[in-house]
Formats: structure tokens, sequence, C-alpha cells
């Protein structure tokens, strides 16, 4: 298994769920095969400083489904990847948003571990999201 080709699918995969999610047109089906993508010990840091757990996570995605307007995008750059150890992997990468017009962008890095049972055979395990310009 290609760890950071699996990351790598993982991270666009996982966003383009987010736009076909929040803005309503993906079912409870796609939800419950992305939820499997996080580990049940994630960690994510919010650009705010905020972190969060897991069943926080996925409670703000539950319920901003349908939330953004049609026209909402998500694009990520894969700035880098490193393989941590055979069943680690961190990834780096920009998110940009367009919400109603709006811009905004992050940068972001991920550690996944493998794991056979999630979507693309990793799991994200901590997430760490700090606001750049677009």
């Amino acid at each position: 298994m290609d760890l950071i080709a699996c990351a790598q699918a993982e991270v666009i995969n996982r966003h383009v769920f987010f736009v076909e999610w929040f803005t309503g047109r993906a079912g409870e089906a796609e939800l419950e095969r992305s939820i499997r993508a996080f580990a049940p010990d994630m960690m994510m840091i919010e650009p705010d400083g905020t972190t969060i757990g897991t069943d926080a996570i996925v409670g703000m995605i539950t319920g901003a489904r349908g939330k953004r307007p049609a026209d909402f995008e998500i694009r990520v750059d894969l700035i880098a990847a490193r393989q941590l150890n055979d069943d680690v992997a961190l990834l780096i990468y920009d998110e940009h948003q367009v919400i109603d017009g709006q811009k905004s962008a992050r940068r972001s890095s991920a550690v996944f571990s493998a794991d056979p049972n999630a979507p693309e055979g990793v799991v994200w395990r901590q997430l760490q999201e700090t606001w750049i310009s677009t």
C-alpha cells in the first residue's frame, strides 16, 4: 500500500464529499462512509486555536448538511507529504473556499494512519488548520 497516495486521495475525496454534503446533494450513505475516515481519537485544531475531537467533528459535519449555497466551492492544493513510519503519514495542503463569493484559505497539516476499513485505507488522526491569505 502506498500510504502517501492513500492519504492524498483521502484529503481530496473528503473535501469533495464536504462540498456535496454542505450543499445538500450528498445522502446519508455518503455521510456514513465519510465518518469511517476519522479515527475515534482524532483531534482537530481549528484556525482560531479551538481543539475538538471526533464526536464534535462528526456533529459539526452532520449539522452542516445543506447549509451552503449550491455554488459553494472547495479547492485543495497538495503542498507536501512525508511518510513518518510504516503506518503514519503527514500531509500539508491548502484549502481554498468560496462561500457566497467570499474567498477564504487555510493551510492544514494532517496526520493519517493506515486503516484497511477506512474509505481510502487511512484515517485522520490529527488536523491543524491555520488561516492564510487568499
